[in-house]
């Protein structure tokens, strides 16, 4: 460690497992603390785990910025109209995404005021929704900005899906909120040394967008156990994620309504279902009424899981991005099921991993080939490991993202 400076801002607590937003955060501290001294300020516009140990193992100090009582006054005012079209509107004026609706000028000023007390050499920024913390950085310091991914994308995506399922309003206020995102990228983007994005698909859909502007590829991670426990019973199927985040929920949703039936016609039986992952909605806690179902809420240690884990899923017909769980799974040795959408920005091979399916007849299908097989789902679950152990080792790309930041720094 040298004697640099460094404060991150997050908008959610950073972890080594849990979400995939806090293990993609976790990658970036972990980095930092690399050669720096690291000042973590956590600015929860996002839904996730609070607390955690990875902020103290790496010697950095926490300070939290609440955001829920100080909500941007022209959004709270937007989101009191009754009339949907005047509400989208008045969002389409505000011309930033609700993300962004958490920073207030009371918010602002309050991590103006850590940041000018921290003196950071470098100031480093998680997602497009965070990217005006920029504004705050002091004279001389590297500012390095982390988009995970294309935002556009993902939420036209989400807005793709809800006018299939008929909710126009829905997708049109998804579609605003992409376009927003996209909006906080033109403005501040410029205003940082280095912009970081986890998979080429993504940095070449924002190239096309911003050729005035260069995307960096870190790729997301995982710890790979060196022997990976597996007890299944052949029975238990598994899903890990932030259950506040819509694709996630919307997925799970589509899978115990359309999928688990006809699994269960296929098979004589329905398969045990386990579902680790906090801010479940009332929709999926009524799944817990389902006797094979089981809401296990926040999972601290999840290799017990994996262990016990006989497949995983992966759901989901919306979003972007990498999907850090199927790294997760295929590092545990576990073989998935997944969807087009689940597997976007993936490059494993072919069969890498588990089974891809379309629709929900495909999906069920795919369950059942690997609940019947143990030798095929050992073998594909086998060819992923060795593909996520030398491609997304997380000791790797922190080290290698160490070195892509700290040269960073010392560019200026």
């Amino acid at each position: 460690m040298t004697d640099a400076r460094a404060v991150f801002v997050t908008p959610v607590e950073p972890a080594m497992t849990g979400n995939g937003l806090a293990m993609r955060m976790g990658l970036f501290l972990s980095a930092l603390s690399r050669f720096a001294t690291v000042d973590v300020i956590v600015v929860p516009v996002v839904a996730g785990q609070t607390g955690g140990s990875l902020i103290e193992a790496v010697g950095a100090r926490r300070h939290v910025v609440p955001t829920h009582e100080f909500i941007d006054t022209r959004y709270s005012l937007l989101m009191r109209m009754r009339d949907p079209n005047m509400r989208l509107a008045a969002f389409r004026a505000y011309g930033r995404p609700s993300l962004s609706s958490g920073l207030s000028p009371r918010v602002l000023d309050s991590i103006a005021g850590i940041i000018g007390d921290c003196k950071p050499d470098i100031l480093h920024v998680g997602r497009s929704y965070l990217s005006e913390v920029v504004t705050l950085a002091p004279a001389g310091a590297v500012a390095t900005l982390d988009l995970d991914e294309d935002d556009l994308s993902s939420f036209s995506s989400q807005a793709a899906l809800a006018r299939r399922q008929g909710d126009g309003d829905r997708a049109d206020w998804l579609v605003q909120e992409g376009r927003a995102c996209d909006m906080m990228i033109e403005r501040f983007g410029h205003m940082f040394h280095r912009v970081c994005i986890a998979s080429d698909r993504d940095a070449r859909l924002l190239s096309r967008r911003r050729p005035d502007m260069a995307f960096t590829r870190i790729e997301n991670a995982v710890d790979i156990p060196s022997r990976p426990i597996r007890r299944d019973d052949g029975s238990t199927l598994l899903f890990v994620g932030a259950l506040g985040y819509a694709p996630n929920s919307e997925g799970l949703l589509w899978f115990a309504d359309q999928v688990l039936p006809r699994l269960q016609a296929m098979r004589g039986g329905v398969p045990r279902l386990l579902i680790a992952g906090a801010g479940a909605r009332r929709d999926l806690l009524a799944l817990s009424r389902h006797s094979r179902i089981r809401l296990l809420g926040r999972v601290e240690d999840l290799s017990r899981l994996y262990a016990e884990a006989t497949l995983a899923l992966a759901p989901m017909r919306s979003g972007g991005g990498t999907r850090i769980k199927l790294l997760e799974a295929a590092a545990y040795g576990v073989a998935s099921v997944y969807t087009e959408a689940a597997a976007e920005g993936l490059e494993w091979p072919l069969d890498s991993g588990g089974w891809r399916a379309g629709d929900a007849r495909e999906f069920a299908t795919a369950c059942l080939a690997g609940l019947g097989n143990p030798a095929e789902r050992r073998r594909r679950a086998m060819a992923a490991r060795h593909w996520v152990r030398r491609r997304h080792a997380r000791d790797h790309i922190v080290c290698t993202l160490a070195g892509t930041l700290k040269a960073t720094l010392q560019r200026g």
